[in-house]
C-alpha cells in the first residue's frame, strides 16, 4: 500500500507548475499509484486528466473525490527549501503543492486502497490546469463525468486543519482597470497627461472605497463576503523618458453565488476615478454552493464527528475552485482537505504530516457513509 507522506513527496517532485502548464509527470506518478489503471481525458497531451473509479457493486451512490495535479509557479517567493523537494521537518513537509494540493491527492489515493464496500462507487478524479483558469482540466472534464456528489480537497483549515466545512466556494471576477493618456516625452513640464499616475488614482480609489454589497446570505454562513483585490499587477508603459500612453492594474473581485453582474460592474466604475474597467479573457467564474441539508454535507459532517471527534462549522470557502465547473455534474463540496488555505501560493509552502494522515482516514470514512448510503 501507498504511504501518503511518501506519495505527497513524490508528487512534489514531479514539477506540475502553471503556467506554463505541463501536469504530465504529477499524473503519471499518480497512476502508478492508484488501485485500478485510469481513464485519461485530455486537451492536449501535456495536460491528462485521471478518472479511476472502483465499483463496489450494485447500489449505494456514486462520490467523486477531486484534486488537482498542477501548482502555481513558485514567481518571486523566495524559499528556504527547494520547492520542488519534499523536506520534512517535525510535523511539517515543506514543498510545492505540499498544500495546494497535492497532500490531498495523495490522500485520496491512498483512501481508496483500503476500501471494500458492500454498494457504490468511488471515482477519483486527478485534473490538470485549475490553476488558470481549468479550460484544460475540469471544465474539459465535466461533460464526461457523471455522480451523485463531488468532494474536492482543496485546503480547507482556516486556523487549525480541517476546522470549517465549506459549502460555498466563491467565484471570481477578473478585470483590468485601464487609464489611458498620450505618449510623449517626460521632460516636458506641458507633455501631456501620465496615465501610470492615473491608474494609481484609480486603484487607490478602488482600494479606499466602502466594502462592497453581498447578495443575501440564504443560511448565515462565515465568510459571506466580497473581496476587491486591486493591483494584483501593472501593465504598460515604455520605460524612462517616455509618458506612457497607457497603463493597467490586473484586479478582481472575489463573487458569491447570486452576485449580480451588472450591479458589481456599475460599482466598480464608479470608482475608477477616470480609468475604464476591461474585463479579462476568463471574466466571471460564478460562486456556488451545497445546500446544508444536502446527503454530502451531511455524510461529511457524520464522517467528521467519527473521525475528528466533532463535525466543523459549515462555512464559505476563501478562494475559487473547480466547483465553478462540476457543480453541474452534481453537488459539490469546494474544499475538504488537508492543510491552511493561508499556506498556499506563497514561500515554504507546507502541510502537517498528521493532517495528511488525518485526511486518509475522513476520506476512507465519508466514502463508507456516503457510497452505501
Amino acid at each position: 500500500m501507498n504511504d501518503v507522506v511518501e506519495l505527497t513527496a513524490e508528487l512534489i517532485a514531479a514539477r506540475s507548475p502553471n503556467p506554463p502548464g505541463d501536469e504530465r509527470a504529477a499524473a503519471e506518478v499518480a497512476a502508478a499509484a492508484l488501485l485500478v489503471p485510469p481513464r485519461v481525458i485530455a486537451r492536449a497531451p501535456e495536460r491528462p486528466n485521471l478518472l479511476a473509479t472502483l465499483d463496489f457493486g450494485p447500489g449505494g451512490r456514486h462520490l467523486v473525490l477531486c484534486g488537482h495535479l498542477d501548482t502555481k509557479p513558485v514567481g518571486g517567493a523566495h524559499w528556504q527549501t527547494d520547492p520542488f523537494t519534499a523536506t520534512l521537518d517535525g510535523d511539517r513537509l515543506y514543498g510545492l503543492g505540499a498544500t495546494d494540493m497535492k497532500g490531498a491527492v495523495a490522500a485520496m489515493i491512498c483512501a481508496a486502497e483500503r476500501l471494500d464496500l458492500p454498494a457504490g462507487r468511488l471515482s477519483l478524479l486527478l485534473v490538470a490546469d485549475e490553476e488558470n483558469g481549468a479550460a484544460y482540466g475540469a471544465r474539459h472534464v465535466a461533460s464526461e463525468l457523471a455522480a451523485d456528489a463531488i468532494v474536492i480537497g482543496e485546503p480547507c483549515g482556516r486556523e487549525t486543519d480541517f476546522d470549517r466545512l465549506p459549502l460555498v466556494s466563491r467565484g471570481i471576477a477578473r478585470w483590468r482597470a485601464v487609464a489611458r493618456g498620450e505618449q510623449g516625452h517626460s521632460s516636458l513640464a506641458e507633455g501631456p497627461a501620465n496615465a501610470g499616475v492615473a491608474a494609481a488614482r484609480a486603484v487607490v480609489a478602488l482600494a479606499d472605497g466602502p466594502p462592497l454589497d453581498a447578495p443575501p446570505n440564504p443560511h448565515g454562513l462565515e465568510g459571506w463576503a466580497l473581496t476587491l483585490n486591486p493591483a494584483l499587477r501593472y501593465e504598460g508603459g515604455v520605460g524612462y523618458g517616455v509618458l506612457p500612453a497607457e497603463v493597467a492594474a490586473l484586479c478582481e473581485v472575489r463573487l458569491l453565488p447570486g452576485t449580480d453582474r451588472a450591479g458589481l460592474t456599475a460599482a466598480l466604475t464608479d470608482r475608477l476615478d477616470g480609468a475604464e474597467l476591461e474585463w479579462d479573457e476568463v471574466d466571471w467564474l460564478e460562486g456556488t454552493a451545497v445546500d446544508p441539508g444536502d446527503p454530502v454535507a451531511v455524510a461529511v459532517r457524520r464522517s467528521a464527528a467519527r473521525v475528528l471527534g466533532a463535525a466543523p462549522p459549515d462555512s464559505v470557502f476563501p478562494g475559487t475552485t473547480d466547483a465553478t465547473w462540476l457543480a453541474g455534474v452534481a453537488p459539490t463540496l469546494p474544499a475538504w482537505g488537508p492543510g491552511l488555505l493561508r499556506r498556499a501560493h506563497a514561500a515554504d509552502e507546507w502541510v502537517s504530516v498528521g493532517a495528511l494522515r488525518t485526511a486518509v482516514d475522513l476520506y476512507a470514512d465519508l466514502a463508507r457513509e456516503f457510497c452505501a448510503g
